[in-house]
């Protein structure tokens, strides 16, 4: 590892001075062809409750995000920088590289449109959202989330602000879906996102898409039916059922959404979904509580007799596990937040989209990647007993 003393002391005041801004900068052309990211963002980001710089690293085609303070941004990029060859800052006011070769140090200022503090998203701007406060809906206000004014109530405030996650989500996967899509949401309770996915596609979008809610409460059941009527959403309805053993029929489902189904739950889903050859999957799971009984590992001991520890390690194996199988069973995989920490502390959401073919070769090594993580710790997940005669495990 070098130094920070390869860097210029103008290079240094540079990072320091756009980490108290509002930058991009983009860090490519690792020295090494064992880096594990190729490409690193940083961004900076902006919410009700705090600032921050996320870190979207680049590895494979994968994308891992990592929140930074803003007192811990420019310490955060100096403890990898040196491993990459060129770093763009792109500042309020102008454009620099930063070029590293060896033990030299080159800073220049590059040409192009420096980013304006409306596009990097300055403390005078105001978030827009794709569900815009101020603009009356009518199932935001039966749901008590806004007044007739279209005015987010304060009780409301976290929740719109997850609707809205959730729906520039939905949009990252608009492009997978053909306009007449079906979609089933496993778990929809009061189908707060459900509405919301409709209004989104139905309202926003001018598709034609049909979404089935799926709950085991008869009585919420009822009321989003009755709800789902009385906006005009014909092509919207919910049913009483078990994740487990929902069959579509012969209807083709587009796109299967789990969020916060409890424990193995969702592993149901993203079988079935997988099975029903869905292009899209998006599963946000909760209470994860299978492999926190299972999990052996001695080299691990001193994590692992930590009950909170254990507990975060168990469900983030569990996740890591549902992600590899996806990618087995022919789908790009993503791992990422869901909502701001603060919000809850179910904010992983795993996004799987179908692809075209697949490699043999690839998906071998993630068999044998799937088989040793399970030998490693000992452990017996759900999903890979559901999916060992189907995918051949």
């Amino acid at each position: 590892m070098l130094t920070n003393l390869l860097l210029t002391d103008n290079a240094l005041e540079l990072i320091d001075r756009v980490f108290l801004g509002s930058p991009k900068i983009i860090v490519t052309k690792p020295l090494r062809k064992s880096e594990k990211y190729f490409k690193i963002v940083i961004e900076r980001k902006y919410s009700k409750d705090r600032d921050y710089f996320q870190f979207s690293k680049y590895y494979e085609d994968k994308v891992l995000h990592d929140n930074i303070l803003p007192d811990d941004a420019s310490g955060h990029l100096l403890s990898f920088i040196y491993s990459y060859k060129q770093c763009d800052i792109y500042s309020e006011s102008e454009n620099y590289k930063i070029l590293l070769n060896g033990s030299n140090c080159k800073l220049i200022k590059s040409r192009g449109k420096a980013v304006t503090p409306e596009a990097s998203g300055s403390h005078n701007k105001q978030k827009r959202y794709i569900l815009e406060e101020g603009v009356p809906v009518n199932w935001l206000i039966s749901l008590g989330i806004s007044d007739e004014t279209g005015r987010v109530l304060s009780h409301g405030q976290k929740k719109f602000r997850q609707i809205n996650r959730f729906l520039e989500m939905i949009s990252d996967v608009n492009q997978y879906l053909p306009t007449n899509a079906n979609i089933v949401d496993f778990g929809c309770g009061k189908a707060y996102l459900t509405f919301a996915m409709y209004y989104y596609f139905n309202i926003l979008q001018n598709k034609n898409i049909s979404i089935t809610g799926l709950d085991l409460k008869s009585d919420v059941v009822e009321n989003c039916n009755r709800l789902a009527g009385g906006f005009g959403y014909s092509r919207l309805r919910f049913i009483c059922g078990d994740i487990a053993n929902y069959e579509p029929g012969s209807t083709k489902i587009h796109m299967a959404i789990s969020l916060h189904a409890c424990d193995t739950a969702t592993d149901y889903a993203i079988y079935n979904a997988v099975l029903w050859n869905a292009d899209v999957i998006m599963a946000v799971p909760c209470c994860q509580h299978e492999l926190f009984a299972q999990i052996k590992n001695p080299e691990l001991d001193s994590i692992l007799r930590h009950g909170i520890l254990k507990e975060r390690f168990a469900s983030t194996l569990t996740d890591a596990i549902r992600a590899l199988t996806l990618e087995i069973a022919g789908y790009k995989t993503s791992v990422m937040e869901f909502i701001d920490l603060e919000h809850t502390p179910k904010n992983i959401l795993i996004r799987a989209i179908k692809r075209t073919g697949d490699n043999e070769k690839t998906r071998n090594r993630r068999i044998k990647e799937l088989n040793d993580l399970i030998e490693r710790f000992k452990v017996s997940p759900k999903i890979y007993e559901l999916f060992r005669g189907t995918l051949d495990l």
